[in-house]
């Protein structure tokens, strides 16, 4: 077929691409009925994306075929060999940021930068943000070599916060249960901790920016939902009708500017920060100087970096609190390490079995992308006609994708691989969570793997460990097992309305 028909702006038009030597899956392709095919086969996969690939796989094994989604023709890889090339291609071959100027779906951390994240979000739109700047690699730039000269300080400013916002979010804890919304308690903690590495102390405690940043990440989820289903010049109307994004930035920037400023004083063109307080945010500042709209840029640039950790964190919970019973066995590795060396980099590396314990739960769940999980990852666009070395043909234009639960899932990789087993990568030092494998796809593989991996997987750890070692926790009331994930086309988050209870730990083993 010479194009893809655009049903009202929804399905996005891509003209003169041949995908028609790629079996389709989730509706047929009678030419007497395409339209209402198409929109069969996009609805299905965004209600139901895990089923549409399954039915991919039990038909064509590894072999590549395309599935309707809101948005285009996507055509879905699951061979090894594929994932690899894709991986390795070249941006001028197949495009990350291409792909993702399409999708835009509420995906930050794995980015390779911060301006495609601001279009993804579709804050450029709203927004009017420059995201052809020059420095369009600013973020992913800054942050790898930010990251490998102040690992130490920043891992320890890191952990400091984090004990502090579990402090002000969870107190000391009560012998009593207590119910909290789950995804909302763990965003409001590492909202506080990420801002401390962005903006530093003590803006990051001022309750008013750390809640308006917490408004501005549902903002962000809301805007991504409809992103996937509305036309793109309608897409606007519609956040602006149901989210406050542009009214929050707006009120985010004030609150900015004065730290903006004090940076732009002590950092110009010729000078380095002080070393005394090695600071993101100033180095931020000048590596932007000359841009227009600097504030509004920064001030975007540093929201759209923020959550990705709430995500992976909260499906973990779940998990923990589903099974309380794995509690002590966490605790039986965790407490002799911290009573011997304390809360550091070196202790913590040795937590194996909360490091197990995470990467199962992200194995199961999906691939991380900050606001939600995906059941495909490796988004790329074709920019001129490409051959893998099996000779697959992808046309220019065309957009594909990598299908992950074949390789998270792989029964010749893991035992019983639709299993929760918490410490199935304890007794391995060769699987950690920032190891990069053909099996383990969660922060990406190739030219985009993620360069905040390391300082994301320490977070998480010590912010595990630390709540498994002060507080129980069991499921909510009115939960027998643990909450389903809710799922929405490519992506998969955590419940959104499960409730768990915490109290404080208990010297028995008692968790009803």
């Amino acid at each position: 077929m010479q194009a893809v028909l655009r049903f009202t702006g929804v399905v996005k038009l891509t003209l003169f691409v041949q995908l028609d030597h790629f079996p389709t899956v989730g509706c047929s392709l009678d030419p007497f009925g395409y339209f209402s095919n198409f929109c069969v086969g996009a609805f299905r996969f965004l209600v139901d994306p895990y089923g549409v690939l399954k039915e991919g796989y039990e038909m064509y094994g590894n072999k590549p075929f395309k599935v309707a989604t809101m948005l285009r023709w996507t055509v879905v890889f699951s061979d090894p060999q594929h994932m690899l090339e894709i991986g390795n291609a070249a941006e001028e071959d197949l495009s990350f940021r291409g792909a993702m100027r399409d999708v835009r779906p509420s995906s930050y951390l794995q980015l390779a930068t911060i301006d495609t994240a601001l279009e993804m979000m579709g804050v450029d739109d709203l927004l009017g943000v420059n995201v052809g700047s020059p420095d369009n690699d600013i973020l992913a730039e800054l942050l790898k070599s930010h990251i490998a000269r102040n690992a130490t300080k920043i891992r320890g400013e890191v952990q400091d916060e984090l004990l502090a916002s579990l402090e002000n979010v969870l107190g000391n804890g009560s012998d009593d249960w207590t119910s909290i919304p789950a995804l909302d308690t763990v965003n409001r903690i590492m909202t506080q901790t990420w801002q401390r590495f962005f903006v530093g102390y003590p803006l990051c405690r001022n309750p008013e920016w750390y809640s308006l940043v917490a408004k501005i990440h549902k903002d962000v989820t809301i805007s991504g939902a409809i992103r996937r289903l509305v036309p793109s010049w309608t897409f606007p109307f519609f956040v602006r009708m149901t989210s406050n994004l542009k009214a929050n930035i707006d009120h985010v920037t004030t609150l900015l500017g004065p730290a903006v400023e004090a940076c732009m004083r002590e950092v110009d063109e010729s000078s380095v920060p002080n070393q005394q307080k090695i600071d993101f945010l100033a180095r931020l500042v000048k590596r932007s100087a000359g841009e227009d709209s600097l504030l509004r840029n920064l001030t975007t640039r540093l929201l759209g970096f923020t959550i990705a950790v709430a995500s992976t964190f909260t499906h973990a919970l779940f998990h923990l609190a589903t099974n309380p019973e794995v509690a002590q066995v966490l605790r039986d590795e965790v407490d002799p390490i911290v009573q011997r060396e304390g809360w550091n980099i070196q202790s913590v590396a040795k937590m194996s079995k909360i490091d197990s314990f995470l990467m199962e739960s992200a194995r199961i769940n999906g691939v991380s992308t900050a606001m939600d999980y995906l059941p495909v990852g490796f988004f790329r666009q074709a920019m001129r006609d490409f051959s893998f070395s099996d000779g697959t043909f992808i046309p220019k234009d065309c957009f594909i994708a990598v299908s992950l639960p074949p390789f998270h899932c792989d029964s010749s990789a893991y035992e019983v691989p639709d299993e929760f087993r918490p410490f199935r990568f304890s007794d391995n030092p060769e699987h950690s969570m920032t190891t990069i494998t053909p099996q383990w796809l969660f922060f990406g593989y190739g030219r985009h793997v993620c360069p905040g991996r390391f300082l994301f997987t320490y977070q998480l750890k010590v912010m595990f460990a630390y709540m498994v070692s002060a507080y129980d926790f069991r499921i909510g009331d009115g939960w027998k097992s643990r909450p389903p994930n809710l799922i929405f086309g490519e992506g998969v988050m955590p419940n959104l309305f499960a409730h768990v209870s915490y109290r404080k730990r208990q010297l028995t083993n008692d968790a009803r």
